[in-house]
């Protein structure tokens, strides 16, 4: 049992920087879910423009790796911005909207290689150094990098969830995710509002790229793939009605993964979607999400 428990926590601490990179792509699709009512499929692609970005800075023009992230996010954020204000807000009707987002992804997948060539990038990790430590007697260890990057999108996530809740751009935002017509006759100026969420989803996206690169020191068209995959499911068992549910249920999809690794490593996402299906059959509104009623 020992053995065990050694096991499953350790392969936890592996996964830390999983858990950062989920939650910060995951508290992007709530951010325009919630304000432009479209489940952003591009968001994988586009944040993989970010991770380029940073690579290409860092590979041919001498930026460190710390300069090459900032302004690899910069980057993602006015994408973001631009694609808002210039396709989505334009397209009528969410099945409108998610279709832009699919051709998105066509678009960009084959720009990319355009743009940045056909080989991979590396980037190197910000701390290289290891954690290690005791419990129970058991020896444990985790990356400094991981850790950095758990930390860093734990504050990052922190800092968006006080804006929405203190700041005159969070009311705007609550406003406009309540109901935009509303808003918009109480003086909000929706369009903005939704622009900033893009931007800002675009970002945390750019960021999470950026991690996910330094720790697998890889950059690729396909490297947010299987993390665009999670956020949706992080999206549907934490729940859309708020802001923080997606971001525990992005917490809690790679800890079950990690035990289901120990059921089969083969069967494990089969394992986790049949584990999803049952919760949503459960609790349609997520775990934390709330049943709506409509007045008639």
């Amino acid at each position: 049992m020992s053995n065990v428990f050694h096991d499953i926590f350790q392969l936890i601490l592996s996964n830390f920087h999983i858990i950062g990179v989920l939650a910060l792509t995951t508290v992007g699709l709530s951010l325009t879910f919630k304000t432009a009512n479209v489940a952003n499929f591009a968001q994988a692609i586009t944040s993989t423009i970010g991770a380029y970005v940073a690579g290409l800075l860092l590979r041919d023009f001498g930026f460190g790796p710390w300069e090459s992230m900032i302004i690899g996010v910069a980057v993602c954020f006015v994408i973001g911005f631009l694609l808002d204000a210039a396709v989505v807000r334009h397209v009528g009707g969410g099945g409108g909207r998610i279709m832009v987002t699919i051709g998105l992804i066509v678009l960009i997948t084959a720009a990319i290689p355009l743009v940045f060539g056909t080989i991979p990038y590396n980037f190197p990790r910000f701390f290289t150094g290891q954690i290690e430590f005791r419990l129970f007697g058991q020896d444990f260890n985790v990356t400094q990098n991981a850790m950095f990057i758990l930390i860093a999108s734990a504050v990052v996530i922190a800092v968006i969830f006080s804006a929405l809740r203190f700041t005159k751009w969070g009311l705007g935002v609550r406003g406009t995710a309540s109901n935009i017509y509303v808003a918009s006759m109480m003086g909000v100026n929706t369009n903005m509002m939704t622009a900033l969420s893009w931007a800002i989803s675009s970002a945390c996206g750019g960021l999470a790229a950026v991690f996910l690169a330094s720790q697998t020191q890889l950059i690729s068209i396909t490297m947010l793939g299987a993390t665009q995959a999670n956020s949706l499911l992080a999206f549907v068992v934490g729940g859309f009605a708020s802001f923080y549910g997606p971001a525990i249920g992005a917490a809690i999809i790679p800890i079950v993964l990690s035990l289901l690794t120990f059921v089969s490593s083969i069967w494990a996402s089969a394992l986790l979607y049949i584990i999803v299906m049952i919760v949503i059959l459960i609790k349609p509104a997520g775990l934390f999400g709330k049943k709506s009623v409509k007045k008639v």
